[in-house]
């Protein structure tokens, strides 16, 4: 896998973040998702907006809701969140129609 330079990358897409845990946020038009070194997207699935990963998960937003994926796209837990942080130190804020709180990797509140 060749690593390709900012500029490079900036050819290919909109815009380009910082690698965090071997992988950048992108966009394309107004679709956002992670890509490799190599400018290949880590996964099939376009966000609304994206966030960088953070103990080994992202937060993503799409179609107004919130929640977190693996490096592969998958989402890490079922619920969907009004708001969600990054995870630091195991724990996540979240936001929903009854509060706010944290919640565990797996989206288990933390209470």
């Amino acid at each position: 896998m060749k690593t390709l330079t900012k500029e490079e990358l900036l050819k290919m897409y909109d815009f380009v973040g910082s690698f965090h845990e071997g992988l950048a946020e992108a966009r394309k038009d107004s679709e956002y998702f992670h890509i490799h070194p190599d400018g290949t997207p880590a996964y099939e699935q376009r966000y609304d907006s994206i966030g960088s990963f953070q103990e080994g998960l992202a937060q993503v937003r799409r179609d107004g809701k919130s929640f977190h994926i693996h490096p592969d796209g998958t989402p890490a837990y079922e619920q969907r969140y009004d708001s969600a942080g990054p995870f630091y130190k195991g724990l996540a804020w979240t936001r929903n129609g009854k509060g706010s709180f944290y919640i565990h990797p797996d989206g288990t509140r933390a209470d």
